[in-house]
């Protein structure tokens, strides 16, 4: 405060100016000026500077509080001290509420009085000023900070104690639909999540309690996931006052964790699947072998010979079983082609209306002009049968399935919102039913290996892992749309093969192919199967020499003074690979030809189970049909 206080002495009546102006007296603390109308108070406010005024309400040109009120309505700045000879404390009361700082009667004053009024009216607004000042630096530094949290894509909201929403950024506003004026001053969990209590270990209820950050996951009524973060505002004594929740919602960053979890099981299941499909086919080459080799030496009439057709009949049903594990494992080896996704689907509808029945009515909704995709012909066959025999199982009597195709491409957008979906250009491959549906529980183990909705003895659980395996295997992607009632949708999408010509496909000779002597070296250190390998073509008319392991083999051709010309190596054996194997026979017998086989896809003669141009393969368990005709073909190329 100034030593010197500028006083404007507003009085028309003379004896109580001079009475004032007594009072005041030390010229050393006030400089007054006096004035006796308003009209001239109101001119000399507005040209001169003064740190308070003292008013009497009764001027000639004006009178009671309109006079305070003209005073005011001039400047809200200066404190105002009203002088009256008026004892009505309505009438004080009334000059308080126009802004007055003090009420002083006439006549009943002194000077300590006076001067500490004035002191008292001149700090006070000077205070009122500072407050107010810091009150408008505080909204501009308050609206400066939420433009800033209105521009943070989480959610952030304040709470009093009861958890009623003080404020909330635009980003909150949005996750939960409603605006400012719904939200204010009701509780959290009604304005925002429609709950009629407080959530369960609710992160905001805590932090109130510990007075520390707290943090919790909710999740809402229209199946998101949020993640809440609860901090504490304390006052200036201490006591917690009010609540900052933030707000993220995790639902894509949980569902994209739980894609990887899921990938990552399906990869350990794929991996175990193959390794026990491998050890199986040995076995079941050795029982499929055998048995028809046994069935061609009795005469169907003979006791046995049922007996053995059922042995049989078995093995071939258990093929199926690892040839399916195989393909989820992305173990089954393929020999990709350029092909019409329309022809090869229609090569199949004839056989898909008889596996699905009368009933059912199959629909084939081709689209025109699709450009070719790269894969086994084999896979296409295997995914149409197991999607529809899946569709034919869901409807429940009369009902309909539609095989479709067209076109599809993904842009970086579009996949960035959609998880699984990769950037590309696809031919669409869809089959949809109007059956049973599934719900979101099961969509989410369709695809796991011996997982089935079907009752026991009624499916093994591995058509849709199989469906799988082909799709990732041949670097596409499957999506599933279900709904319970309301049936199901499986659309496939294969990478599109542009500027390329179809390959023409090479048709096998009729009946089982036999051979004229051509000298043939089977190398493999599973002895069962070489010796059954051994028999079967040397029944098709084959000499056929035999080693266990590769070096054996190497010495038997140094041996051996004929030109041999066929190598039958396994993939994985002892000492070195088949392939290995095969690069060392070339150069001891130039123009030798080799046949690889396994129980699985070896990574030495196949690319993530594609074989190579000019590969030849045959997958364990092995018939004694398909070794003659693979033999054969590998000799004739």
């Amino acid at each position: 405060m100034s030593d010197l206080l500028r006083i404007l002495l507003i009085e028309d009546n003379p004896g109580d100016m001079d009475l004032i102006l007594e009072l005041l007296g030390d010229s050393s603390q006030f400089k007054v000026a006096c004035i006796s109308r308003l009209s001239e108070a109101l001119e000399r406010i507005g040209t001169d500077q003064f740190d308070i005024i003292l008013l009497d309400l009764g001027l000639p040109d004006s009178d009671g509080l309109a006079t305070l009120q003209a005073i005011r309505q001039k400047t809200h700045h200066v404190p105002i001290v009203v002088l009256t000879g008026n004892t009505d404390e309505r009438v004080a009361m009334a000059a308080i509420q126009e802004e007055a700082q003090d009420f002083l009667i006439k006549g009943a004053i002194d000077k300590n009085q006076l001067t500490r009024s004035i002191k008292y009216a001149v700090e006070r607004k000077r205070v009122e000023e500072r407050l107010l000042t810091s009150e408008r630096k505080f909204q501009r530094l308050s609206q400066e900070y939420h433009a800033l949290l209105n521009n943070l894509p989480d959610g952030v909201v304040h709470l009093d104690s009861n958890q009623r929403v003080i404020w909330s950024n635009r980003a909150m506003m949005e996750m939960v639909e409603v605006d400012a004026v719904q939200l204010q001053g009701n509780c959290c969990y009604q304005a925002f999540w429609d709950f009629k209590k407080l959530c369960d270990l609710c992160p905001v209820t805590k932090c109130f309690h510990t007075g520390k950050l707290e943090a919790g996951n909710i999740s809402t009524p229209n199946g998101r996931l949020l993640e809440l973060r609860a901090v504490p505002i304390f006052s200036e004594s201490g006591k917690i006052e009010s609540v900052i929740e933030v707000i993220r919602d995790i639902s894509e960053h949980r569902m994209l964790e739980d894609q990887l979890i899921q990938a990552q099981k399906m990869e350990s299941v794929g991996r175990l699947a193959g390794g026990v499909a491998h050890d199986y086919n040995n076995m079941l080459s050795v029982i499929l072998g055998y048995s028809e080799l046994a069935l061609e030496k009795l005469d169907p009439t003979d006791s046995l010979y049922e007996d053995l057709q059922e042995i049989h009949k078995a093995a071939v049903r258990s093929t199926d079983i690892t040839r399916q594990l195989l393909a989820f494992a992305r173990k089954q080896t393929i020999a990709p082609v350029l092909l019409d996704l329309n022809e090869a689907v229609e090569g199949m509808l004839k056989m898909l209306r008889r596996l699905i029945g009368e009933d059912i009515n199959l629909v084939w909704l081709p689209e025109t002009g699709l450009q070719p995709v790269k894969m086994d012909p084999s896979q296409v066959d295997q995914l149409l049968a197991n999607l529809c025999v899946n569709s034919r199982d869901a409807i429940d009597g009369v009902g309909r399935i539609a095989i479709e195709t067209g076109t599809a491409t993904f842009d970086a957008a579009f996949c960035a919102d959609h998880p699984g979906f990769v950037p590309g250009e696809y031919v669409l491959l869809a089959v949809s039913d109007n059956g049973s549906g599934m719900d979101r529980d099961t969509i989410a183990n369709i695809f796991e290996p011996f997982f089935t909705t079907k009752e026991v003895g009624q499916g093994t659980g591995l058509g849709l892992a199989m469906v799988y395996g082909i799709v990732k295997q041949n670097n596409g992607f499957i999506n599933v749309y279900s709904e319970p009632g309301k049936g199901t949708t499986f659309k496939i999408y294969l990478a599109r093969q542009t500027d390329l010509a179809l390959e023409p496909q090479r048709e096998n000779p009729p009946g089982v192919p036999i051979g004229h002597g051509e000298i043939i070296l089977v190398v493999e250190d599973e002895a069962s199967i070489l010796r059954l390998a051994q028999r079967i073509l040397e029944g098709l008319g084959y000499t056929v020499l035999t080693a266990e392991i590769p070096n054996q083999a190497l010495r038997l051709v140094e041996k051996h003074q004929q030109q041999i010309n066929l190598l039958i190596a396994d993939v994985v054996m002892p000492e070195m690979n088949g392939q290995e194997l095969s690069r060392r026979l070339l150069a001891l017998c130039p123009g030798l030809k080799t046949l690889f086989m396994s129980g699985y896809t070896a990574n030495v003669i196949a690319h993530r189970g594609v074989l190579d141009e000019g590969v030849n393969f045959i997958q364990k368990p092995f018939s004694l049909e398909s070794m003659a005709l693979k033999v054969r073909e590998a000799l004739d190329l």
